[in-house]
């Protein structure tokens, strides 16, 4: 593909299309914030650090999951937008209507909001997961290479700077001087992030519907076959086994996120107001990352920017491990640290999922592009355990200890990322060579 966007149909329809969608997106996660407001949430309503681990664990397990059966759908489709839009319309109104749980059943049966709230959000990640896998393969089909940096990453600026104004709303609602009291404070919360979902559908609405077009002579697999495909492309493919090992290994220092607000409020003094200001840190991130994300792939490529994912994902569990020590010298000294851990991890989650994405789209050749990123998030589906993993070892040792192994988890990634192959400047990988 050229990379000159007035040679590609439909590039600017595309590009404003797949940016409004995913900064408004963005702007949604930021109210239900998976490592912020989720947990604080779950954790009114059980004491349980597992069950909060399970909570944190099902959005990411729940969208990772169903996404190697969608890649095999996705292949054999000529045009992928009705299913882009049809998952999108099905998926984004459940966050409203979890809203509506949350305010009428939280105080009156807690243990079925709990148990209603997991299955709806088990639900809205899964049917994402349909929209994301065709989402990325119509980015690399309609967007320029050089240019996809500056469509991602523009969309997360944006949505970024939209989550500043709703970690100030989060504060605001959630705090003791708020109109709305418990549960009604956080069923606001979750009832504005579904307007942005329904309004990110509206978007992705307006994208193009190309053809998508096969090599000549090339049969579309079946599912069968495409399922047993699987296990020879993974054993014969050592720099893509090798990727999602060092995916993996990163996604579980996942196993501390959904435990540094609860460490903060019942361990170093913080209250549910000052969880709205971490969202706020934490989408600040967000858009530092949306800016190094567009510098960092078009300088330098992909595999630069998974190795600086991953020292930044260092960052958050190391300044909780600090956090504990610096709350005994003084409240104002440990707020700071907060802050920044929140900065950073919002710089991580900001940016961790796309270098792995673009390195495969840079890599896997066109025909195999939804199959490769489709294996490898249904692969990175068992990082879903890893709030699990930390919710035991949070009741059975410590939180210092999860943070320790959250470092662990990340130096074990970089290690391995020393044998990952550059996709930029060097001889066409394997899997791109006509075959």
């Amino acid at each position: 593909m050229t990379d000159r966007p007035e040679t590609t149909p439909n590039y600017r329809r595309n590009a404003i299309a797949m940016m409004c969608d995913s900064s408004l997106f963005y702007m949604a996660m930021a109210f239900i914030g998976t490592t912020t407001v989720l947990p604080s949430f779950l954790a009114t309503l059980t004491d349980s650090e597992l069950l909060v681990g399970v909570g944190s664990g099902i959005t990411r397990g729940a969208w990772l999951l169903p996404q190697l059966l969608v890649a095999g759908m996705v292949t054999r489709l000529v045009h992928r937008k009705p299913v882009i839009v049809g998952a999108a319309w099905f998926s984004r109104p459940i966050l409203p209507l979890m809203a509506l749980i949350v305010w009428r059943y939280s105080t009156t049966a807690p243990t079925v909001t709990l148990a209603l709230v997991l299955s709806f959000l088990f639900v809205l990640f899964a049917a994402d997961a349909v929209v994301s896998v065709p989402w990325f393969d119509h980015l690399a089909r309609t967007i320029p290479a050089k240019r996809r940096g500056i469509v991602v990453g523009g969309g997360q600026v944006i949505g970024g700077l939209g989550g500043i104004g709703a970690g100030a709303l989060v504060r605001y609602v959630l705090s003791e001087g708020s109109r709305w009291g418990y549960p009604e404070n956080y069923a606001v919360v979750f009832g504005v992030g579904g307007a942005f979902l329904m309004l990110s559908a509206v978007a992705i609405s307006f994208i193009s519907n190309p053809e998508c077009k096969r090599d000549p002579g090339e049969r579309s697999p079946s599912l069968g076959e495409t399922l047993a495909s699987l296990p020879s492309l993974l054993s014969g493919d050592r720099p893509f086994r090798r990727l999602v090992v060092v995916q993996l290994l990163a996604g579980f220092v996942g196993v501390a996120s959904a435990f540094y607000i609860l460490y903060g409020q019942r361990a170093l003094g913080f209250g549910e107001g000052d969880t709205g200001l971490f969202v706020s840190a934490q989408v600040i991130g967000s858009v530092t990352a949306g800016f190094l994300l567009g510098y960092i792939q078009n300088r330098w490529g992909p595999l630069t920017h998974v190795r600086i994912q991953i020292i930044v994902a260092m960052l958050p569990p190391g300044l909780a491990l600090l956090a504990g020590p610096v709350a005994g010298i003084s409240p104002a000294a440990v707020r700071a640290v907060y802050l920044a851990l929140y900065l950073v991890l919002g710089v991580y989650m900001g940016g961790f999922s796309w270098p792995f994405f673009n390195w495969i789209l840079e890599y896997a050749r066109e025909t195999k592009r939804p199959l490769y990123i489709g294996l490898m998030n249904t692969l990175g589906a068992a990082t879903m355990l890893a709030p699990v993993l930390g919710g035991w070892v949070v009741s059975s040792i410590s939180y210092p200890a999860v943070f320790a192994l959250a470092v662990l988890f990340a130096l074990l990634a970089l290690g391995l990322s020393i044998g990952l192959p550059s996709t930029r400047g060097a001889a066409l990988p394997a899997a791109q060579e006509p075959g």
